[in-house]
């Protein structure tokens, strides 16, 4: 049954995200999933772990992506169609739980309700203890960085018409849900100050260990990058182009 409910669920899927741009296609779709069930196979050694409940909040986790929704139209609903498909509506309630809270821009807004005191306690007790969100969320955390994070943030960004680079736009510090749910939709910033309000943050976020391991190696690529690409830009002089030496 379990295998049956995968491969409809990956059968959507597939044909879902080819509505969307190449930084968010099945491509990456499947890239998550792989590295979602590595991460969850590597917290079996210490903690029960839902492998389908993973495998299938990994796959549906970019449908319906708010970056993407389109105006007119009911919202998916991914318990609804896991039901359909013949799951459990207790592991179809949990997948759709993963898919809701996953996003950093999500986790911005539950971490200022925790600040304020406006977050209800069971809520915080369930992000800081499933293993199964931590798994996907770190997953898909982990393709935004490194090679395949650059990758990504250069096409949504050219998706989007957002320059990849003004020295002249300075990122955000401490960015909050409001702002960066503005800069996320492409109205705002440039692919390069998205690294300093987003991607340099992630691999401090991460939530397993094996998560965390892989997070640092390509937090530092992504350093590098940007080494590199500063010190190009500083090449001939002048950043203005005034050709002045």
């Amino acid at each position: 049954m379990s295998e049956a409910i995968v491969a409809k669920t990956e059968h959507f899927v597939k044909e879902y995200m080819g509505r969307y741009d190449c930084s968010h296609d099945w491509q990456h779709v499947q890239r998550v999933v792989r590295q979602a069930l590595a991460l969850a196979r590597a917290e079996t050694e210490r903690v029960p772990v839902d492998m389908l409940v993973v495998h299938l909040a990994a796959l549906l986790h970019d449908v319906d992506d708010a970056k993407y929704r389109q105006a007119e139209g009911l919202p998916f609903s991914s318990a609804g169609f896991l039901v359909e498909a013949g799951l459990d509506e207790g592991r179809a309630g949990a997948v759709a739980r993963i898919i809701e809270s996953v996003s950093f821009r999500k986790e911005l807004l539950a971490e200022e309700q925790d600040r304020l005191g406006t977050s209800r306690p069971e809520d915080r007790e369930w992000r800081r203890s499933c293993v199964e969100l931590a798994c996907v969320q770190d997953a898909d955390r982990l393709d935004a960085i490194g090679a395949f994070g650059v990758l990504r943030c250069a096409a949504f960004s050219g998706a989007r018409g957002r320059p990849l680079h003004d020295p002249s736009d300075m990122a955000i510090a401490d960015i909050t849900y409001e702002q960066y749910t503005h800069e996320r939709s492409g109205k705002g910033g440039t692919a390069v100050t998205h690294f300093h309000e987003k991607l340099l943050r992630l691999a401090a976020t991460m939530k397993t260990d094996h998560g965390r391991r892989e997070a640092q190696r390509r937090h530092a690529f992504m350093c590098q990058f940007l080494q590199q690409l500063d010190d190009e830009l500083a090449f001939g002089g002048d950043a203005t182009g005034s050709g002045e030496p």
